[in-house]
């Protein structure tokens, strides 16, 4: 994965910051300072990614197809797009996205996201060229950007911006995760998700958030059009974590655990948060999707909270990119245990090792690089601001857990101050 910063100068109550992509990347801090918004930033860049929405670049752009299709000449550019231009556009356009997820149109801020791209211009050249026997020839039309071309055989190529935003998709994939196949999805669950699986309608959303949302629920709830082989390590993760698994039974999700079966909406809040993610896990390869998750560990158990740092992980090393908000420490202690474990295979020889994570019921395959993990806290900077501080895991060989410090401290020092006035 390339090195892509995100820059905030001001986006929610965010204030000077930023931070680098990464494929699992962890947003703590108190309620309030936007560790939503810098996740929906990451966000947005996968959105971008996948590619429909650059389309509204070239609708920004108002380039005139027909004029550019009819000055066409073979071998040579038939549209330059100024990096420059593109690179100011994202900003804006991440801005109006937010906005559309928070549901607020009138969002103000100003970001960057710089992808490193090293040509000035975007040159999409245009090819046509007589194929087959003679006299049954049939014309090939193509347009290439970079090392990718999009070819049609008909009468006339399609004047329209589709070839190229789908040329441009493929390069910055290209250009962000070394190969343009790297990205197949990109979903948000936000909080209170579970209330919305009770639905069978859509709601009119007035936070597009949940609108993408439903768009995951469909996902969810329609057939396979193809078989999938599924992780079976995620699989089990599943299980632990809801003590059972969740199915759709007749149009209906439901929960079967211990061998009892319930509906969905008589199962445990922590069971309906998750249940999205059940669902999905349970039907789709994690492999190339990204995913924002909103407080995972809402409603669980400390215990549990373990096991779904667990499923996170696995999740992250079957090729998954994630970005998560989180208040849990006993969430973030658990995916410390799995970054120093991954540093402590190396240490031991295999059997120990094999023999201490059995003793302690891990799987191996829960180990996490530390390379792939990326933490940040939005430490409240004064005035109803926040500022991002990018926590070093290497140095301190640990997720730190800067955003709990200080209620331990205070919860510590209240119950020794009760104690003694008791004694007294």
């Amino acid at each position: 994965m390339e090195n892509v910063r995100f820059k905030i100068d001001k986006l929610g109550a965010i204030r000077n910051s930023s931070f680098t992509l990464s494929p699992l990347m962890i947003f703590s801090g108190e309620s309030g300072l936007g560790k939503s918004y810098a996740a929906f930033l990451v966000h947005y860049l996968f959105i971008l990614l996948q590619g429909d929405r650059l389309k509204h670049f070239f609708e920004f752009k108002k380039y005139n197809f027909k004029e550019i299709f009819a000055s066409k000449v073979s071998g040579k550019a038939i549209l330059s797009v100024p990096v420059d231009e593109f690179r100011q556009w994202i900003n804006k356009d991440a801005i109006t996205y937010i906005g559309y997820l928070i549901g607020n149109s009138q969002l103000e801020g100003k970001v960057s996201i710089e992808i490193p791209i090293k040509d000035k211009n975007f040159e999409f050249i245009y090819n046509e060229e007589l194929r087959g026997l003679n006299n049954q020839e049939e014309i090939y039309y193509s347009i290439s950007l970079d090392n990718f071309t999009y070819s049609v055989v008909a009468s006339k190529f399609i004047e329209d911006s589709t070839s190229f935003y789908a040329l441009l998709a493929a390069v910055l994939r290209d250009t962000v995760f070394g190969d343009y196949k790297d990205l197949s999805s990109a979903y948000l669950l936000p909080p209170s998700r579970g209330s919305l699986m009770e639905l069978d309608e859509r709601p009119s959303f007035s936070s597009g958030m949940y609108d993408e949302f439903w768009d995951l629920k469909l996902a969810i709830s329609r057939p396979l059009s193809k078989p999938t082989t599924l992780n079976s390590k995620i699989l089990s993760c599943v299980q632990t974590v809801n003590k059972g698994n969740i199915e759709r039974v007749d149009g209906k999700f439901m929960y079967f655990t211990n061998g009892v079966s319930m509906p969905l909406t008589a199962a445990a809040s922590s069971i309906k948060e998750l249940a999205p993610l059940t669902l999905f896990l349970n039907k789709y390869p994690v492999n190339k999707v990204s995913m924002l998750l909103e407080e995972p560990e809402a409603h669980l158990h400390p215990i549990r909270q373990s096991y779904l740092a667990d499923l996170i992980a696995c999740m992250v090393n079957g090729g998954a990119y994630l970005q998560l908000t989180t208040h849990s420490d006993y969430f973030l202690k658990r995916l410390n245990s799995l970054i120093k474990l991954s540093e402590l295979k190396s240490k031991m020889d295999a059997k120990s090792f094999h023999d201490f994570i059995s003793k302690w019921q891990i799987d191996e395959s829960y180990l996490l690089n530390v390379e792939n993990v990326a933490s940040f806290y939005l430490k409240d900077s004064g005035h109803g601001y926040s500022t991002i501080i990018n926590q070093n895991i290497v140095a301190d060989e640990e997720i730190p857990f800067d955003s709990f410090y200080s209620a331990i401290k205070d919860d510590m020092e209240l119950s020794r101050e009760i104690n003694d006035l008791l004694k007294s």
